[in-house]
């Protein structure tokens, strides 16, 4: 429940918080036992999500601070959820009503960070970590009681487990006995008897391959594995004796899987991997059904995870994002955070904020953009910019994905236009590069925008690097690899599609770069066809472990990737006029481009250079530039990579320049603000008539966890504030605002004034009522005077041109604010009155005296006397003889 509170005169005070960007896709989610629910895991919290509408229901917090949930685990009866922290922090919540029951940490873990968490029973969990702080890399498995933190925990340290980045575990029936599988990357399955820590085993798999994910079948002894060669494998029998062992193998994925889990009886066995496609094996006692494939194909996103229950299926994807499936194999609903984009949308991250719908464009999956709104805190739809399919790589050397990429994107000022540029550059075909204008379409359906214009191979397969438009989106430069920038417009010959063209290419140099910055727009293709006869070709890694830069990792944390896969860069290239950032001016009469070091100033309408710019700090290139908007439209902002620089275009000199290492420069369109921002994640918002900023914020987070590298205006509620939107890791979402005044700030109420009752939580505070207890004072009749006076207060308090011509007042109102009285007349009766004979004749004479009184008039019109006035003034002006004008008039002059 909260209150308002009143409203203070202090000065604006900005809070930098968090809005979006978590990731979703850390740790496999786990359904409630009833299935309705799912449990996800996002970093210190875990969410609830309503299977049937993925709208988040509510949150399970901690008390403790804690760095990270490590895993999500139920109890048999279903009452209690337990979790436990990477940091050893187990925590105990009601499921029903999510308040926090227990915490206390593990003990003895020696400093080692906890991997893995699962329930054995109501009583015990199963706990796996690792030395990070020195010392053999071994994984550490270890069974502690979860009624009592006094009881020393059960080790199993008969069996050495190496660590290689990798490490899954899961929990089933052998024998009539509980048991662990635990799986590290290599080609080995480890088993565990749980109650005896003297009986283990393990198991190899065939051929070698490295096993990535196991699964335990819940009511038979059997596993289930998947490994780099795309198979799945189901070992049945005893598993603590490898010689009492059946192997069946499942084989349709081409590259590696990562994801297995079996179904909640055990007749059915899920799996996923790079295909992005979700296969369903039909397993068991079911023999009409044998081998039956029942697939989920063209996923977003690579699949890392596979959650079931009795009636869905949960599929965690490398976008970020969980899919939903019924146990039918259709999807019905996605629960999607912000992020998840590609390595190769990362070196080109967007993030715009789009004025007529009051949301954030950012890169997401792959080909896309995402349309985040700040005020749901919900992604409302993903604008497929490519238009392409998701097809994975055939082959097997290169397993790092590379499709097209949303490289760069601009909005106009008013949002009505959006352009975007495309890429993609394998390295043997000739490059992919297109160029689209997009039009906003908010009252036509549900996707914002629509294709007006494709220009193929804009830049000659050379990548856009900058895009810039104008406040109105009639005009639009874009600058590319090849070192051109070219100049594009509107066409509106058509009234009912507005088609772009390209006026130029405006180029410093000699204008042939984009045949020498990469050979590959010259070499002759040659393609290596593999022979179809030859066997299973086997890669280092498919069963090596422990290498540096294990391919294998890598593709487990696509997410994090932090450049793209197969970076080309030819030796041919010039720096010394490489294409940086471009801008258009205000009134759109000037562009500005870097070259290199050189700061360039080109006519729009005549396309030729007007001069250049240079300066000693300038040096090595230029990054960013900008146009001053409003009153500072005279002056140019530009960045490099050491400093901050205000050229005026009056004088054509440097006004100002700030030594810093500015890592992104943003201007807002509809004021003369900028912001930038550093390497050290501080920001400055100022303008460009003073180096003395409006706004400064030190180290807003630590860099040594990430740095901003993006960030964006947003309309405020005040036009004097300052609304900021940064990109942290390419998929963190902060926002910089003023804190809210406390007009119309909330204030919540203390924990002693909760209610009692969920009734209660309906009713306010303070309740006021319009229907009043009868009171005796209100029972008396309206007071006619007092009404009367006031309103002839407010008539008399009027100034005198709003007041009506006195000929148009009713005479009444006159006489009655002149202070005369009126008598009434008495009624007439039917019978004459009889008169006391003994009454005085002078009150006869004082009654007929009032009756028969006339009335005086206030006012009365003379026209003539009017006139003659008029007339005896203009007979004062010089302009006729005295007595001629008297003599015209009839008037007699005195």
């Amino acid at each position: 429940m909260v209150v308002k509170i009143q409203k203070s005169n202090e000065e604006t005070t900005y809070n930098f918080t968090r809005k979006a960007g978590r990731s979703i896709i850390e740790h496999r989610p786990v359904f409630s036992p009833d299935g309705e629910s799912l449990v996800v895991i996002v970093e210190k919290i875990a969410r609830v999500y309503n299977v049937q509408t993925g709208d988040c229901v509510r949150v399970l917090e901690t008390e403790t601070n804690i760095d990270e949930l490590i895993g999500i685990c139920f109890d048999k009866e279903g009452f209690n959820v337990y979790g436990c922290s990477r940091d050893g922090l187990l925590i105990t919540w009601t499921w029903e009503k999510g308040a926090v029951l227990r915490e206390f940490k593990l003990p003895n873990l020696r400093k080692r960070q906890v991997c893995t968490f699962d329930l054995i029973d109501s009583e015990r969990c199963l706990i796996t970590s690792v030395n990070v702080y020195g010392g053999p890399t071994q994984i550490f498995l270890g069974s502690f009681s979860l009624k009592t933190n006094l009881q020393s925990p059960m080790e199993f340290t008969s069996q050495q487990i190496p660590f290689f980045g990798i490490v899954r575990v899961s929990l089933g029936w052998c024998n009539g006995e509980h048991y662990a599988a635990i799986i590290n990357g290599s080609k080995f399955v480890y088993i565990q008897h749980m109650a005896k820590p003297h009986i283990h085993a393990f198991h190899s798999n065939y051929n070698e391959f490295r096993v990535l994910d196991v699964s335990c079948h819940q009511h038979q002894s059997a596993v289930a594995i998947v490994d780099t060669l795309g198979r799945a494998t189901i070992v049945r029998g005893d598993l603590f004796n490898y010689k009492a062992v059946a192997r069946e193998v499942l084989h349709w994925h081409h590259l590696p899987a990562f994801a297995v889990k079996f179904s909640t009886q055990g007749s059915y066995l899920i799996t996923g991997g790079m295909e992005k496609v979700l296969v369903k094996w039909t397993i068991g006692n079911l023999a009409d059904k044998a081998n039956q494939k029942e697939f989920i194909p063209r996923l977003p996103g690579l699949i890392k995870f596979v959650a079931v229950s009795n009636s869905h299926i949960a599929v965690t994807l490398s976008n970020n994002s969980i899919v939903i499936a019924n146990a039918q194999m259709r999807v019905h609903c996605t629960i999607l955070e912000c992020g998840g984009l590609s390595a190769a949308a990362r070196a080109g991250a967007a993030l715009l904020y789009h004025r007529r719908t009051a949301c954030l464009l950012m890169g997401g999956r792959p080909g896309h953009l995402q349309l985040y709104s700040t005020a749901s805190d919900k992604v409302l739809c993903n604008l497929d910019i490519t238009d392409t399919n998701s097809i994975p790589t055939e082959s097997k050397h290169d397993l790092i994905p590379l499709e097209t990429e949303v490289t760069c994107a601009a909005t106009s000022g008013d949002g009505n236009w959006l352009v975007t540029s495309e890429y993609r550059n394998d390295g043997v075909t000739y490059p992919e590069e297109k160029l689209k204008f997009w039009v906003s379409q908010l009252s036509k359906g549900a996707v914002p925008f629509t294709l007006v214009t494709c220009v193929n191979l804009s830049h000659g397969g050379c990548n856009v690097v900058a895009i810039s438009l104008n406040t109105l989106g009639t005009f639009c430069v874009t600058a590319g690899t090849d070192q051109k920038f070219r100049i594009w417009k509107q066409d509106k010959a058509t009234r009912q599609k507005r088609e772009w063209s390209c006026l130029t290419a405006c180029y410093y140099s000699s204008g042939v770069a984009q045949f020498q910055s990469n050979s590959i727009f010259n070499d002759i293709k040659k393609f290596n066809i593999s022979s179809f006869t030859s066997g299973p070709e086997v890669l280092p890694y498919m069963k090596e472990v422990g290498r540096r830069g294990d391919l294998i990792l890598r593709l487990m944390n696509i997410h994090k990737e932090a450049a793209v896969g197969r970076p080309i860069v030819s030796a041919n290239a010039d720096p010394e006029n490489e294409m940086g950032g471009v801008a258009i001016s205000q009134d759109g009469s000037l562009i500005a481009a870097w070259f290199g070091c050189k700061l360039t100033l080109w006519d729009t309408h005549l396309c030729n250079l007007r001069t250049t710019l240079s300066h000693p700090a300038l040096r090595p290139k230029g990054v960013h530039v900008q146009f001053g908007i409003a009153d500072a439209a005279h002056y140019l902002v530009c960045t490099t990579e050491n400093c901050l620089a205000v050229f005026s275009l009056l004088s054509l000199t440097v006004k100002w320049l700030v030594n810093i290492k500015p890592t992104c420069l943003v201007s807002d369109p509809f004021s003369n603000k900028m912001a930038v921002v550093t390497t050290q994640n501080d920001v400055f918002v100022f303008t460009p008539h003073s180096s003395t900023p409006i706004l400064r914020q030190n180290g807003l987070v630590d860099p040594r966890s990430g740095v901003i590298n993006i960030c964006t205006f947003a309309k405020a509620v005040k036009k004097n504030d300052v609304l900021l939107y940064f990109m942290r890791n390419n998929s963190e979402i902060y926002c910089l605002e003023p804190e809210r005044t406390t007009d119309d700030r909330l204030e919540v109420i203390s924990s002693k004034n909760v209610p009692t009752s969920n009734f209660s939580a309906l009713l306010a505070e303070q309740q006021l009522s319009e229907v009043r207890p009868l009171q005796a004072a209100e029972l008396h009749e309206l007071n006619n005077v007092a009404l009367g006076n006031n309103a002839i207060k407010q008539f008399l308090s009027a100034a005198p041109h709003m007041v009506p011509p006195v000929n148009l007042i009713s005479t009444a109102f006159l006489e009655h604010i002149s202070g005369q009285e009126t008598t009434e007349e008495p009624e007439e009766t039917e019978a004459a009155m009889e008169v006391d004979p003994q009454s005085s004749d002078d009150e006869e004479e004082v009654v007929s005296n009032g009756a028969d009184e006339t009335k005086t008039q206030l006012w009365t019109a003379n026209y003539d006397e009017v006139n003659e006035k008029k007339l005896r003034r203009i007979l004062k002006l010089p302009v006729l003889h005295k007595d001629a004008a008297a003599s015209i008039f009839g008037v007699k002059s005195n």
